[in-house]
């Protein structure tokens, strides 16, 4: 009896042994803010990016959806941008063509546009320029709000546990400001509302639109009043990849509701581009 006790220690050692050797030890429960600071320091090393995007923008009273296909090097600047439902491409590459987008329209296929991407009939109905693409525009506007008060990291930011996004298993963090509210806000001399919003860490596209701005993109007159929405948002859901640390989804909303949605798609990033990828020669082009 005394050898067959012995025998069954061993072998419940050896399963035991086993069981641990098998599990993976490593992991261990990180903070909200361990997964935030995660995100912002895998958004600092992307020097280019590539991925699809699905979005939605409230536009007055109506939800715009597009889906879009992108290419980004980060230093220097390069952007090429595919909307395959509307047929529009747009390229923009730091230092050339006097600043101005290259854009081509399926409405006419056979002609090329120069385009300011600051200027109007690049941003009718768009919440952002096209140098708001990518994860880098994502990762200021959230680290912004935590410098702005990063004693009350904890009150606005909460883990709400795990989510599978696309295949990915994912963090989901939300966001939540009870203080949003509009201010009184009086310009000063050369301001323009991009420049108004980047100051204050909000919406340019909303600026414009609580303010009957819209179709105006130059400075404002000084000494003028405006009513400005703060922070960004009332209440944000980011999802966060657990194995890149990278956002893959992000909804916005405010005192309305949904005010804007990002979804990512096979996303890929630090792949060197090809030397002729941002030219619109470039053979995948309809430029």
């Amino acid at each position: 009896m005394f050898v067959i006790m012995q025998l069954l220690r061993a072998a419940l050692c050896l399963l035991l042994l086993f069981a641990f050797a098998g599990a993976d030890t490593s992991y261990k429960s990180v903070s909200c803010r361990e997964i935030v600071e995660q995100m912002l320091d895998s958004i600092k090393n992307v020097r280019t990016q590539r991925y699809n995007v699905k979005s939605t923008e409230r536009v007055g009273d109506h939800l715009l959806f597009a889906e879009s296909k992108i290419k980004i090097n980060f230093n220097p600047k390069k952007i090429y941008f595919h909307n395959p439902q509307k047929n529009i491409e747009v390229l923009w590459v730091s230092g050339s063509n006097n600043g101005d987008a290259i854009v081509r329209s399926g409405a006419m296929p056979l002609m090329n546009f120069n385009l300011d991407p600051y200027g109007s009939l690049m941003r009718k109905d768009q919440h952002h320029t096209i140098f708001d693409l990518g994860f880098p525009y994502i990762g200021t506007t959230i680290s912004n709000t935590i410098v702005k008060a990063p004693k009350e990291f904890d009150k606005h930011f909460q883990y709400a546990g795990s989510i599978v996004f696309d295949s990915h298993d994912c963090h989901q963090v939300i966001i939540n400001y009870p203080e949003y509210k509009y201010i009184e806000y009086i310009t000063q001399k050369g301001e323009t509302v991009t420049s108004i919003s980047t100051k204050l860490n909000t919406s340019d596209f909303k600026i414009r639109y609580i303010n009957d701005l819209s179709s105006y993109f130059g400075a404002i007159k000084e000494g003028k009043k405006l009513l400005i929405p703060v922070p960004y948002a009332n209440k944000a859901i980011v999802y966060i990849d657990k194995r890149s640390a990278l956002p893959l989804s992000i909804k916005i909303y405010d005192d309305h509701g949904l005010f804007e949605s990002y979804e990512f798609y096979n996303v890929v990033v630090n792949k060197t581009f090809a030397s002729d990828e941002f030219l619109k020669s470039y053979k995948d082009y309809g430029f």
